[in-house]
């Protein structure tokens, strides 16, 4: 099903404030939903990271807040 958050909808948004931290936890968000991919936004807590998986689509990371440890993927879904 192919969807687009109605409050979102062609709209400007500050994709940083859309999900927020939680303690000890990994926070996603699914803002677009198609049939040609997702869009999906992450809160990562200190000390936090994805598991190693596969997807049907690309990846694209972007980091609004804060930093990485590593300059490798691996490293951030490992």
């Amino acid at each position: 099903m192919e969807r687009i958050e109605k409050r979102l909808e062609a709209q400007a948004a500050k994709l940083a404030e859309l999900v927020d931290y939680q303690d000890g936890s990994v926070v996603s968000r699914e803002i677009i939903s198609k049939k040609t991919g997702t869009v999906t936004l992450f809160a990562f807590d200190q000390g936090q990271g994805l598991s190693e998986h596969t997807a049907p689509f690309d990846a694209l990371v972007h980091v609004f807040d804060g930093e990485r440890k590593s300059s490798s993927l691996e490293d951030l879904f490992g």
